[in-house]
């Protein structure tokens, strides 16, 4: 059988869906939660320091050309630790997605179908991401290709058609609590932008070379960063702190606030759909992406007899937390504070053993 092989246009389009999707559940509230008044700063500055751990990362992954994150791990830790280490991205991964799958199965009942069973909902969402990636990675990149300009453009809309509610005073003081905390805030919050490392697993799906893949990165969590940051400003500017510290769906919130005369209003409606592609696009990925990475630590030869076991068990992780108040704090803990271990300083520290020790095909003169 052929290799599939997807473009760079199109992988840009799968990061930017995996990193955006926390756009239309709570990650504003919580930049706001963090950062007080000065939340749309945060993902800037975890921006652009998630660029240089990308930047790193790159340096790694030349080293080894043509092997995925997964393959570069076990070269360097040797087969017994590198297991462990990528099951721990494993489990990152399939947490991450479980933990998704509940909240956007959250978001449909609070938002449109609220006598519907969470269950359904969820059923809905896992097995249509199954019928997904059964047709590969080829279908899912380019139909995030062919999403993503409608995905962004009807936010932007969503958030200009506000200005009539817009208060700029609402954004002082610039800093909020002082800028040692924005700082240690803002380094915490790459965790935000730790979707980008499933570049790095997907390796050998490319048709492009490592300069490219550098472009392809660096984009991503710029435009992703960029885009966070004019979200939270126009929700601060319409909805104020602490007001803006209580939406469970922040851009939601902000449609719904939309009023363009009697007969042009409840946009929302339109806003849900959205919202709800988004969320088959990003379960659809994250359960590519965790089966990839679990048959290349495995070394098995086929991907998809592991989705029905997976669909299963992040059906199953979903359910695990009694209700959206647990799930919405597990959301935080991987967004803005834990994430980065796993997305970031797993793959330092591999880069810093492959320095030492002089691992891999490109040699240090």
């Amino acid at each position: 059988m052929n290799k599939v092989y997807i473009g760079h246009a199109e992988v840009t389009a799968l990061v930017i869906i995996m990193i955006g999707a926390k756009a239309v559940l709570g990650y504003p509230r919580m930049v706001t939660e963090f950062g007080l008044t000065a939340g749309w700063l945060i993902p800037l500055f975890s921006g652009f320091i998630s660029i240089g751990f990308w930047l790193m990362l790159i340096k790694l992954l030349e080293r080894f050309p043509g092997k995925s994150l997964t393959e570069i791990t076990e070269l360097t830790f040797g087969p017994p630790l590198g297991l462990g280490l990528n099951m721990m991205v494993f489990f990152y991964f399939l947490l991450g997605t479980g933990n998704l799958l509940r909240l956007f199965s959250d978001s449909v009942i609070l938002t449109i179908l609220t006598e519907t069973p969470i269950s359904a909902i969820a059923i809905f969402f896992i097995l249509t991401a199954w019928v997904a990636v059964y047709y590969g990675i080829e279908a899912i990149s380019r139909s995030a290709y062919i999403s993503v300009p409608f995905l962004v453009i009807g936010v932007v809309v969503v958030l200009l058609v506000l200005y009539p509610y817009y208060d700029f005073k609402q954004l002082l003081p610039v800093m909020g609590a002082g800028i040692l905390p924005l700082l240690k805030q803002s380094f915490l919050g790459v965790s935000s932008f730790g979707e980008v490392i499933s570049l790095a697993y997907l390796v050998p799906y490319f048709s492009f070379d490592m300069a490219k893949l550098k472009t392809v990165g660096i984009f991503s969590i710029s435009f992703t960063a960029a885009f966070f940051a004019a979200i939270v400003i126009v929700y601060l500017m319409v909805l104020p702190f602490p007001t803006s510290t209580e939406t469970w769906l922040p851009v939601y919130q902000l449609s719904r606030s939309i009023f363009l005369g009697h007969y042009l209003q409840r946009v929302e409606a339109i806003f849900v759909i959205f919202a709800a592609f988004t969320a088959f696009l990003r379960i659809s990925i994250g359960l590519l992406i965790t089966a990839i990475i679990l048959r290349d630590t495995l070394k098995l030869p086929y991907v998809h007899p592991l989705f029905p076991a997976l669909c299963l068990l992040i059906f199953s992780l979903a359910f695990t937390f009694t209700d959206m108040m647990q799930t919405v704090r597990i959301e935080a803990l991987f967004s803005m504070v834990y994430g980065w271990t796993i997305a970031f300083a797993l793959p330092f520290l591999t880069w810093v053993i492959t320095l030492i020790f002089r691992k891999g095909e490109r040699r240090i003169k």
